[in-house]
């Protein structure tokens, strides 16, 4: 009776999972995107409890509140906050293994290339609590990192529950990216593009509808539950005279600069901190974020008190630049030491003092021709974030859905366009989060072959008609196996890690031989031995793997062919189909 029940609920999971390997098609996309909305909605609950421990402890806390503000307090809380606070991350860590300690983005990505986007529960809980403990004690941190991981483990969650598709689970990934910073930020649009953009590369239908989707009930629930929500007090920010284009263009080389001046100390101190124990690496950021809070109240940062400040030109000329490079120096160790917390916040810090000081130049340069400070720190925002992320599309749509000014557009493409194009071709920068990927020995394929192949999955393109023998069989099973009319012969070891497939006009050629024709029925034929066109060495791989991991199946062992299989119980695996190299080439070239 047990088994019939388990046997019902089975069979329509089974359905959904093959539905959802074709992700293109309608059946698969609609599943794909209802799955998506839930991604959206539990992500939602994780971030509003994330920023609400962050908040009591901000509001309940005397003197955090006016230091976040640029406010002098006494030089004890400034200094020995940051350092204790990043002492107490350092030894917790220390006490983790090296894998449990990843986070953010990189760690997203990683997962997603090597790991199928399959998300440990550790790293998780680990970037949680480390991360508040962070933000809450001054690290030059934002709330982002954590978001966009909790978001995209929370999905990956649901899609291993339910035993989806990879190349399904890849794309609720981006749906838990997508939702952790549209929530982080009130920028949902911003959210999409960043997951596109920045985590898959990639932009496709199949991906659009379910993050789309992800990040608008994010959204939603963000709205209903949470009462302070993330916004810049812009006033009117527009382009005075066509005389400014030069000198804009000008700022996005300065800016440019600075992002690959901050991605290379970033680079430089990762060397040299590798090598040490994580809660010394962790302890010496707290000590330079705490000098900088004593310097530069400002850089103490839990949220966009600092940003609307400069976004006010209240900076004077030099403190601006004093807190950029103040931030600057303090957000490069403490990505360098692996302090948990996110990368985006301090780039708008650091824009926004750069573009503020950049627009007090204008106006002395300039006179009644320059813009207001207040549009200089908006495109200083857009311009760092997208040339540190080199995600021009993020950073724009970031900026205006945060800014709400339509008439900032046209000078912030050519400032962020500007930046991205002197810190990738004039200084061969890329994206810090795939810098931090190659120094950590990893690498992200994102060719044309590769992007298509992760879309795929090998449940679309294997063969089902076979049929599984062992490598020897009788002439009277053989001529049974004739009569079924299959494709192929599986022909598996005893083992059954591998085996040998071969086209059913192979056997048949054998049988109509002369060496065939002399066999009785209860003579045995050896299907590994006997002449074939055909034969193909064939190893296992997984129902839920994508054409992506096929591939590199193919090419990192010895097999020619791979037959696709799901572990039922136990050691029992149920063979569902067959899979060539040649399906794997039409799967590109579809």
């Amino acid at each position: 009776m047990s088994r019939q029940l388990l046997q019902r609920v089975r069979a329509p999971l089974d359905r959904m999972r093959y539905r959802l390997s074709g992700l293109e098609t309608p059946p698969g996309l609609t599943l794909l995107s209802l799955l998506g909305t839930l991604c959206g909605l539990a992500c939602g609950g994780v971030i509003i409890l994330f920023h609400a421990i962050i908040d009591l402890f901000r509001h309940d806390s005397a003197g955090l509140g006016d230091l976040a503000m640029g406010a002098s307090v006494t030089i004890p809380l400034a200094v020995w906050l940051p350092i204790l606070g990043a002492l107490v991350v350092g030894l917790a860590y220390q006490g983790l293994s090296r894998d449990s300690r990843d986070g953010g983005i990189v760690h997203i990505v990683e997962r997603l290339t090597y790991h199928q986007g399959e998300f440990p529960w550790r790293n998780a809980i680990a970037q949680f609590v480390g991360s508040v403990a962070a933000i809450c004690t001054g690290q030059s941190v934002g709330r982002e990192g954590v978001a966009a991981h909790m978001g995209a483990t929370t999905s990956s969650w649901l899609g291993q529950w339910l035993q989806l598709p990879n190349n399904g689970i890849r794309t609720l990934v981006g749906c838990g990216t997508a939702a952790g910073i549209a929530a982080s930020f009130n920028t949902p649009l911003a959210g999409v593009i960043f997951a596109m953009e920045v985590v898959m590369m990639e932009y496709t239908l199949a991906g659009f509808a379910p993050i789309i989707l992800a990040a608008v009930s994010a959204t939603a629930v963000t709205h209903i539950w949470a009462t302070d929500h993330p916004a810049l007090v812009v006033g009117t920010a527009e382009l005075q005279s066509m005389i400014e284009l030069p000198y804009l263009a000008l700022c996005g080389c300065v800016l440019g600069t600075t992002a690959v001046a901050f991605t290379r100390l970033t680079r430089l101190l990762t060397r040299y901190l590798m090598p040490q124990p994580i809660w010394l690496r962790m302890l010496q950021a707290g000590v330079v974020a705490a000098l900088c809070a004593w310097a530069f109240p400002q850089t103490f940062q839990f949220g966009f008190e600092s940003i609307n400040t400069a976004l006010a030109a209240e900076f004077a000329l030099g403190i601006a630049l004093g807190i950029a490079a103040a931030k600057l120096v303090a957000t490069a160790f403490a990505v360098s030491s692996l302090m948990p917390g996110g990368i985006i916040m301090p780039c708008l810090l650091m824009g926004a003092a750069i573009g503020q000081a950049l627009g007090l130049i204008a106006a002395w340069l300039l006179g009644d021709s320059a813009a207001e400070p207040m549009l200089y720190a908006l495109l200083g925002m857009g311009a760092m974030m997208g040339a540190v992320l080199q995600a021009p599309l993020t950073a724009l749509v970031a900026i205006l859905e945060l800014a709400g000014r339509t008439e900032m557009v046209f000078p912030a493409m050519l400032v962020v366009i500007t930046a991205i194009l002197v810190a990738r071709e004039g200084y061969q920068s890329e994206s810090i989060f795939l810098t931090l990927l190659r120094d950590r020995g990893r690498d992200y394929k994102n060719d044309p072959v590769s992007q298509s192949l992760r879309r795929s999955s090998v449940v679309s393109y294997m063969d089902r008609s076979f049929r599984v023998t062992p490598l020897t069989i009788t002439l009277g099973e053989a001529h049974d196996i004739v009569g079924r009319d299959a494709h192929w012969i599986l022909a598996r070891r005893d083992d059954g890690r591998s085996g040998y497939l071969l086209p059913l006009a192979d056997l048949l050629r054998f049988m109509l031989s002369e060496a065939g024709e002399a066999l009785s029925d209860d003579d045995r034929i050896a299907l590994h031995k006997i002449p074939a066109v055909n034969r193909l060495q064939a190893g296992p791989v997984h129902l839920r793997a994508t054409m992506q991991e096929a591939f590199d199946t193919l090419r990192r062992t010895e097999a020619e062919a791979l037959y696709v299989q799901r572990r039922v119980r136990g050691d029992e695996r149920t063979i569902y189909g067959v899979l060539t190299r040649d399906a794997i080439e039409r799967a590109y070239l579809r």
